[in-house]
C-alpha cells in the first residue's frame, strides 16, 4: 500500500469515527458488511427509511470531513446513482472493496 493510499485510508477510518454512533453503525453496516437497508434496518432495529437516511447524512458528513470547503451542497439532490458511487469508492478507501 502506498502512502498515498495509507493516508486516505488513515483520513477515511478518522472520518468515519467522526460520525455520530447511529450513523457510524449504519455506515458499517452498508458499506463494510455490505447489507441490504432491509438486513440493517432489522439488525439495529430501525426502518429501512431510516437506514436510508442516516446513511445519506453519513456519506455527506464522510464527505464534507475528505473535501473540506468543496462538500456537497445539496445532500437532497444527492440521488441513489450518485450515492451508490460514493459509497463504493468511500469503502474501497477503507480497504474493503
Amino acid at each position: 500500500m502506498s502512502m498515498d493510499q495509507q493516508e486516505r485510508r488513515a483520513t477515511m477510518q478518522s472520518a468515519v469515527a467522526a460520525l455520530p454512533e447511529a450513523q457510524r453503525a449504519v455506515f458499517q453496516l452498508c458499506a463494510v458488511e455490505r447489507l441490504a437497508y432491509p438486513e440493517v434496518g432489522a439488525r439495529l432495529g430501525i426502518s429501512t427509511a431510516e437506514v436510508e437516511h442516516l446513511l445519506g447524512e453519513a456519506i455527506v458528513a464522510i464527505d464534507r470531513s475528505l473535501r473540506g470547503p468543496r462538500y456537497l451542497r445539496d445532500p437532497v439532490g444527492f440521488g441513489g446513482k450518485a450515492r451508490r458511487a460514493l459509497l463504493h469508492r468511500l469503502a474501497r478507501w477503507l480497504g474493503s472493496g
